[in-house]
């Protein structure tokens, strides 16, 4: 097998401009009553959409996160897709193969997503039996531990239960967008699509992936030491060396920084960065997201609690309340190599505990002390709000049915 280094993977790197993401990270965006950007984009669009799109989305439990998944169900190893042909292959793709890429896009294991797609186990059981290294992603997208309330887990049991009337749905509602919003928002953002291009394309000739990885928020841990990215996320691990291709595709949605890594054979694989940039404004009036909001990961506390979980990022952290300190004195201090502490500081990084700044030639390291400050409150939250009567309104009365804007709670609207 041939060993390839940074400069090889960057050789195998593809820039370009594609719906393939963009439509599905645009609907989870607007459906998602907890958005951090594009608000005025996401109230005027709402106030866009037909009553027909509201009923469709009632059908899926009212869920923003399965949308990012429906991506997974397009051919791998193409990458470029405009409309009509996105919806024609949702359409004629073979029904079990349908349900399959989309489960595998969410639960990652393909045993367990057979014995769903034949209906020889249940989704509940299903949620029982899966690694534990797996269970962290889960609960982020709101299926572990299994909950019957669970908007995604409401769209899943219909796409297990009634795949033809889930399809039908999905397709109607991209449809519905398209016509009523995306098209002219696509358009708009074509222009600032390229002009990211050219500068994402100058900053990977400028340095190394490892570096490219961390400039351009991808959401990826990259060991250009053991030659490999892996996802904050679920354990999932690519080699350099079993990487195909790269393709990165601008995203003015994608401020989860999602990616995609899809096996081409038996042992290569081609991975897809829909990279977020915050500065692509997604109409000609609507202002970019404040760089500074979207920057900052999404604290979450399973993140938190997993980064304070390890002894050494522990005592990292001990050592950072006293004082903000760089990577070689922490280093020194802990008699820890300088590459275990940067793994570490990643892991950190992604939680949110962290904050970095050059001064006098080095990197100085700071904890947050409004994080932990948070934390308790944002617990609470995360654990007994997020499927209860704050949830995105589904049932419809006399009134239409939005989303809510920012605060978790539909406008015009009443529980029944």
């Amino acid at each position: 097998m041939r060993d390839l280094n940074s400069d090889d993977l960057r050789s195998r790197c593809r820039f370009g401009v594609s719906l393939r993401f963009e439509i599905f990270f645009a609907l989870h965006s607007l459906l998602n009553p907890e958005a951090r950007i594009h608000l005025n984009w996401r109230q005027k669009t709402l106030l866009q959409m037909p009553t027909p799109f509201f009923d469709s989305l009632a059908l899926l439990g009212g869920s923003a996160e399965i949308w990012p998944s429906i991506e997974g169900t397009l051919p791998h190893s193409q990458p470029f897709f405009d409309i009509d042909q996105l919806l024609t292959r949702l359409e004629n793709l073979r029904m079990k193969q349908f349900q399959r890429d989309l489960l595998l896009g969410d639960i990652h294991v393909e045993e367990i997503v057979e014995q769903l797609v034949d209906g020889s186990m249940s989704l509940s059981t299903a949620m029982g039996k899966v690694p534990k290294v797996k269970r962290d992603w889960l609960s982020f997208l709101g299926l572990y531990p299994y909950d019957a309330k669970s908007p995604l887990v409401i769209a899943v049991e219909l796409l297990l239960k009634d795949p033809e009337h889930f399809r039908k749905t999905v397709i109607n509602m991209i449809q519905m967008f398209w016509d009523h919003s995306f098209k002219n928002t696509w358009s708009s953002m074509q222009n600032q699509f390229q002009h990211s291009l050219e500068e994402k394309e100058r900053l990977m000739n400028s340095c190394s992936f490892g570096e490219f990885a961390q400039h351009a928020l991808l959401r990826v841990r990259v060991d250009e030491n053991e030659k490999s990215i892996e996802a904050i996320r679920g354990g999932y691990k690519l080699f350099f060396d079993d990487i195909e291709s790269c393709y990165f595709f601008p995203s003015a949605f994608n401020d989860r920084r999602y990616w995609s890594g899809y096996k081409t054979g038996e042992k290569t694989s081609i991975v897809y960065f829909p990279y977020f940039d915050p500065a692509v404004r997604v109409d000609n009036q609507a202002e970019p997201p404040r760089v500074a909001e979207v920057l900052e990961p999404e604290l979450d506390p399973a993140l938190i609690f997993r980064a304070l979980g390890d002894s050494t990022r522990y005592a990292m952290v001990s050592l950072l309340a006293r004082r903000p300190m760089t990577s070689v004195e922490i280093s020194k201090v802990l008699a820890v190599s300088k590459a275990t502490i940067s793994h570490h500081i990643a892991q950190m990084r992604e939680a949110g505990l962290i904050s970095e700044k050059y001064e006098t030639g080095a990197v100085k390291i700071s904890l947050k002390r409004d994080v932990f400050e948070k934390l308790s409150s944002l617990t609470l939250r995360k654990l007994f709000d997020d499927f209860g009567d704050s949830a995105v309104i589904i049932s419809r009365t006399r009134k239409n049915i939005r989303p809510g804007i920012g605060t978790g709670t539909g406008a015009d609207s009443s529980h029944s």
